[in-house]
């Protein structure tokens, strides 16, 4: 996503530091493909996959929405996991995430954990977002129903295991 761009300028500009020639440093970031369940794209036979389930805080989430709002697919949707650690401030971060939801033109959303619960329990529950109360419910729910035609962004905390959906998609 384009919240790579910092990153990616810094690696090119430490790589001309130490005399890597611009066109090889650009050639081998044309080469990266991600595999550590961060910014990965896959595609399936079924649908495009954007997982980044590795970790999820507020700021990562947000971009990562922000991302997949700038999309174009006919049939988008998000599969997010509680953001873990927030102390007193879960509910509240995880109702700005809800908020934001309803700006990416999703087709679907299904929320994952106790924290989407209490946020959904207090902004109330948009007509296109379900909720699961884990990733093995999620799992059974998409290979019950699978998704097909869509591109689905796959985020949460590690600790929600929102990679147990993959193999659904």
């Amino acid at each position: 996503g384009s919240y790579n761009a910092a990153n990616v300028m810094a690696a090119l500009a430490v790589g001309r530091q130490f005399g890597i020639p611009l066109r090889d440093g650009l050639a081998a970031i044309s080469a990266y493909t991600p595999s550590n369940n961060r910014s990965q794209m896959t595609r399936t036979e079924r649908n495009v996959i954007i997982e980044d389930a590795y970790n999820a805080n507020p700021s990562s989430m947000a971009a990562a929405l922000d991302n997949f709002a700038r999309l174009q697919s006919d049939c988008k949707v998000a599969l997010l996991g509680d953001m873990r650690e927030l102390g007193e401030d879960s509910v509240k971060e995880h109702v700005k995430i809800l908020k934001k939801l309803e700006d990416c033109g999703l087709t679907h959303a299904c929320l994952v954990g106790d924290e989407f619960k209490k946020a959904l329990d207090e902004a109330g529950t948009p007509a296109f977002v379900k909720w699961f109360a884990d990733s093995d419910d999620l799992a059974a729910a998409l290979a019950e129903r699978p998704l097909t035609g869509a591109t689905v962004l796959v985020k949460g905390s590690n600790s929600m295991r929102m990679g147990k959906v993959i193999p659904t998609l």
